[in-house]
């Protein structure tokens, strides 16, 4: 061995090793922040990619792999034309009633704030409220018409922001299927980048992230349906205005781990206050109801429970991802978290420490995914 063969000593090797790690992850970090849109393209058809890569294992063993992915991608595509052509734009014609209709709802809520004004008079004995508290009535009144008038002047650019995701969309499942279609040459390429000594971990990380990733997207994608549409058909009898409208923000909201049904309740109480407060109540319980059931009956048969990620990770996650990546980043969490516990496991750990990976067992016992609640 020359002397430029060397190995640097263990100490150097120790403060080398996650200084690397630190600035390989500063690098990606930039080359993620500069390129947004392919990015996101990228992620978006790898999502897909994964989502139905299940289902295609299961049908593959009655047809030819190649088939399968034709059907079902044609069947895809079917949804997704009747969703660009009926759903979309009448879930946009309610968001315009909506907004168009916001001048009469600040009207109401001005009345309220003012009857119960005169209801604490009352029951204080008939003194008037400090001056403070009118000023605060009239600052949050203005400050809501602001918003309201900004929001009505937003519309146009939430339809083009609509229009733009279309087109990422449709663009990601052209790029998925070519993704499913070529993937024993993808997988070859992958494994092509390691080592021979490596090539057993690389393939039990590609597996494991198959696993993480592809149950819970299916899984996901058949909770936040049956959400919506079951939220749907409930308030096509309570607030038809605006069903359609809160079963896909339902739908979605689903997604997003503890706050998304808070937040789904909430928009749809405010909605109901439109009607009266016996309609705010019925839609806040139509949606805690639909959701509790998906929690309850679906999420144990259809939703990965191996992720092996705390609770309080998941939190941790939620706020990070979504600061980073922004609302795929709010729903993926789940899945990124385990993703980011499994590239410790399998990569990193054993690189700082010199410790040989367990790719054959679980770092730690695996965890339920939670609901959404």
């Amino acid at each position: 061995m020359t002397e430029s063969q060397v190995p640097p000593p263990a100490g150097w090797r120790a403060f080398l090793r996650p200084l690397s790690l630190l600035a390989l992850v500063v690098f990606g970090i930039y080359v993620v922040r500069r390129i947004p849109t392919t990015m996101e393209l990228i992620l978006v058809a790898t999502v897909i990619s994964f989502g139905i890569n299940p289902l295609i294992q299961a049908l593959q063993k009655k047809a030819p792999r190649l088939v399968v992915i034709t059907i079902v991608y044609t069947a895809f595509l079917l949804l997704v034309i009747v969703g660009i052509i009926v759903v979309i734009p009448a879930a946009i014609a309610q968001m315009r009633t909506l907004i168009a209709n916001s001048g009469e709802y600040l009207t109401a809520a001005q009345a309220f704030v003012e009857r119960l004004q005169v209801w604490i008079n009352q029951r204080v004995g008939g003194h008037m409220l400090p001056a403070q508290v009118h000023d605060v009535q009239n600052t949050a009144i203005s400050h809501l018409s602001d918003l309201l008038k900004t929001a009505l002047g937003g519309v146009g650019p939430v339809v083009v922001s609509m229009t733009s995701a279309v087109g990422i969309g449709i663009s990601a499942i052209i790029l998925s299927y070519y993704f499913l279609t070529n993937s024993k040459d993808i997988t070859a390429t992958y494994l092509g980048l390691f080592p021979e000594r490596a090539k057993e971990r690389a393939q039990y990380f590609a597996d494991e992230v198959g696993r993480i990733f592809g149950g819970f997207v299916g899984g996901q994608v058949i909770l936040s349906a049956f959400c919506g549409v079951i939220t749907f058909l409930g308030l096509e009898f309570v607030l038809p205005a605006y069903a359609l409208l809160l079963g896909i923000l339902t739908g979605l909201l689903y997604a997003v781990p503890y706050l998304g049904l808070t937040a789904a309740v909430l928009i749809g109480f405010l909605l109901g206050l439109s009607q009266s407060w016996a309609t705010a109540i019925w839609v806040a319980i139509i949606i805690i109801v639909v959701c509790k059931l998906s929690d309850t009956f679906l999420v144990p048969k259809v939703m990965s429970k191996n992720v092996g990620v705390s609770p309080m990770a998941i939190m941790v996650a939620v706020f990070a991802f979504g600061e980073l990546f922004g609302v795929w980043g709010v729903v993926l969490a789940i899945p990124g978290a385990a993703l980011v516990k499994c590239v410790w496991v399998v990569w990193v750990y054993p690189w700082l420490t010199g410790k040989p990976a367990a790719i054959h067992s679980t770092a730690a016992p695996a965890t339920s995914v939670p609901g959404r609640s």
